[in-house]
């Protein structure tokens, strides 16, 4: 009969055993993993790359094997390879960071980057903001925005004008107004007093009446430093805008001849992720 220390022995042998069964099988199962992984970036199938990298290594293994940006700068030479392959007109613009590469999809007279590359997912997408300026050209925004501008200087202009006429208008009235009030004041004796008050009391009403005018007219004739640089800040507003709606036509005019026209592009750039990721693949 065994005693009971040695039944306890017994169990821990067997425990033990059974957690070295389980840390081998483990280990196992994480070199094979590391093995295909490695197999996979050999053959540039990149499919099971993601696969195995993004899907079935554990954290730590990933970050690990990433500590010096070895699988991002994998992934985003991969990428750029096939990019440049399958749309040689392409063009490298910025490194934004390890796994973001930004492109400009040829060159003109104002290179900037349009599309975006993200190693990680992998994705490829157009720029947020370049895709709204692309769409306000489609939707014919950019010549609603420039009319509404060009409007804008044009009653600037016509207001200022008549402004000064307006005014020029006012003072002489005003004169005019000083000058009969002056007058009855000359005339006023104690046998006509009330009615030259009853006089004078109309024209200052009619000077406060001019007066209050005066002051909403002078704003746009008396000052012309304001008045300059209000028209240009509108006329620098309207040279912005129509460069950004020159460059977003040029844009759309290449995409129409390497692709066919932008709902083309989307697709395309959705096929190359698709081939990418299938590269190699059995």
């Amino acid at each position: 009969m065994e005693t009971p220390s040695k039944k306890e022995e017994i169990q821990t042998e067997t425990s033990f055993d059974s957690v070295k069964e389980s840390a081998s099988d483990v280990l196992g199962g994480l070199l094979g993993k590391i093995r295909r992984l490695e197999a996979a970036m050999k053959a540039e199938h990149m499919g099971d790359v993601y696969q195995i990298y993004w899907q079935e290594l554990p954290a730590s293994i990933q970050q690990s094997s990433n500590t010096n940006h070895e699988m991002d700068n994998f992934l985003t030479s991969k990428l750029d390879q096939e990019l440049q392959k399958t749309f040689p007109f392409m063009i490298m613009r910025e490194v934004i960071s390890p796994i973001l590469m930004n492109y400009q999809i040829g060159s003109y007279y104002r290179d900037r980057a349009v599309l975006q590359v993200d190693a990680t997912q992998p994705t490829i997408e157009i720029l947020p903001d370049i895709r709204e300026q692309w769409e306000k050209v489609v939707n014919g925004d950019y010549k609603k925005q420039l009319l509404e501008l060009e409007n804008q200087q044009d009653d600037f202009d016509a207001k200022t004008i008549a402004a000064r006429s307006e005014l020029q208008k006012i003072n002489d009235e005003i004169a005019q107004q000083e000058k009969q009030k002056a007058e009855l004041e000359e005339t006023k004796s104690f046998m006509n007093r009330k009615k030259i008050e009853e006089e004078i009391d109309v024209i200052n009403r009619k000077l406060k009446e001019l007066t209050q005018q005066q002051s909403q007219w002078a704003p746009f004739a008396s000052d012309q430093l304001s008045g300059e640089s209000q028209k240009i800040e509108l006329a620098n507003k309207i040279d912005s805008l129509a460069l950004e709606q020159a460059i977003a036509l040029k844009e759309l005019r290449l995409i129409k001849k390497r692709f066919g026209g932008l709902e083309e592009m989307d697709a395309a750039l959705e096929k190359f992720i698709k081939d990418f990721l299938d590269k190699g693949a059995e």
